[in-house]
């Protein structure tokens, strides 16, 4: 990975200094400094247990998460979520039942979902993980975790976990707040993968708001492959004469992913999707969010 700016002792004591350019730079990179002196390990729980300034550490972050400036609030959380601390869902629990439509907030509302989604992939047990060729939840080892080393054991941590992030982002689909809705979306599949289907149907059946829309037909484009009442939803959709081109090119690819020919005749040349047609990009586990608000998805 590349080096970073600051060393795991500098953003420690900077991560509490009064200067709030210095603290956030401190708690942005603080947890990525502690995984590189522990080898950069495949995520799991409580990592930062391996370290021995990993207390130091996750007290540091756990104080960041009542910090006054909001991206400062916003990486600490992240920071947690990347060492595997289950003991931040309810910090950003708030965050998540917050629908002040003010870009604070809504950045709050950002990194508290990509938190709950990260940290449920990082616990998700072995028996929740299915094969390309199972049909439902397989209780049999042969599924090991891709994260997970060979032979390990999920606890009841992880289980209690991942639960509770899928739960929170099963309900983040009916949030009042439309830019949480749209991360939901594709946070579920995610987490939840084919067993997705049944809510995220249900979601775009009740949703109006075109953008939040759009995530959702492009999460349930996204299933492996799209099921018969995701194909139903998405044949309505490409049937639209109305509908809009983005959404229509979502909906039609999810159908050639199932090869239903409602999807239309197959490209005679090479395609390409019109760009807000993509699921939304999430950081990978081992990155910290940007230090200011990304663009508002809300029209």
């Amino acid at each position: 990975m590349p080096s970073l700016p600051i060393t795991l002792e500098a953003a420690l004591r900077d991560a509490r200094s009064p200067d709030p350019t210095a603290r956030s730079v401190a708690v942005r990179h603080l947890a990525a400094a502690l995984l590189a002196e522990l080898g950069d390990p495949s995520p799991a729980l409580h990592l930062a247990a391996g370290h021995p300034r990993g207390e130091a550490v996750i007290a540091a972050l756990t104080a960041a998460l009542a910090d006054p400036v909001v991206p400062v609030r916003a990486m600490a959380a992240t920071g947690l979520e990347q060492l595997g601390e289950p003991d931040v869902i309810p910090h950003i629990d708030p965050w998540l039942h917050d629908a002040d439509p003010g870009p604070d907030a809504g950045y709050l509302r950002e990194c508290a979902a990509i938190t709950c989604v990260l940290l449920g992939l990082a616990a998700a047990p072995e028996h929740l993980v299915k094969p390309d060729d199972a049909e439902g939840p397989v209780e049999s080892p042969a599924a090991p975790h891709p994260l997970r080393p060979p032979g390990h054991v999920p606890s009841d941590l992880s289980r209690v976990t991942y639960e509770a992030a899928l739960a929170r982002i099963t309900a983040a689909l009916r949030a009042p707040a439309p830019d949480l809705r749209f991360q939901a979306a594709g946070g579920l599949v995610e987490l939840a993968g084919r067993a997705a289907e049944p809510a995220l149907c249900a979601a775009l059946d009740g949703e109006t708001h075109p953008h939040v829309r759009l995530a959702l037909v492009s999460a349930l484009a996204e299933l492996d492959p799209p099921g018969p009442e995701a194909c139903t939803r998405l044949a309505v959709v490409v049937a639209d004469p109305g509908a809009a081109i983005d959404l229509a090119f979502a909906a039609a690819l999810g159908l050639a992913a199932a090869r239903d020919p409602r999807g239309g005749p197959p490209c005679s040349s090479p395609c390409s999707a019109p760009a807000t047609a993509l699921a939304p990009s999430r950081p990978s586990p081992r990155s910290a969010p940007p230090p200011r608000r990304p663009p508002s998805r809300r029209s």
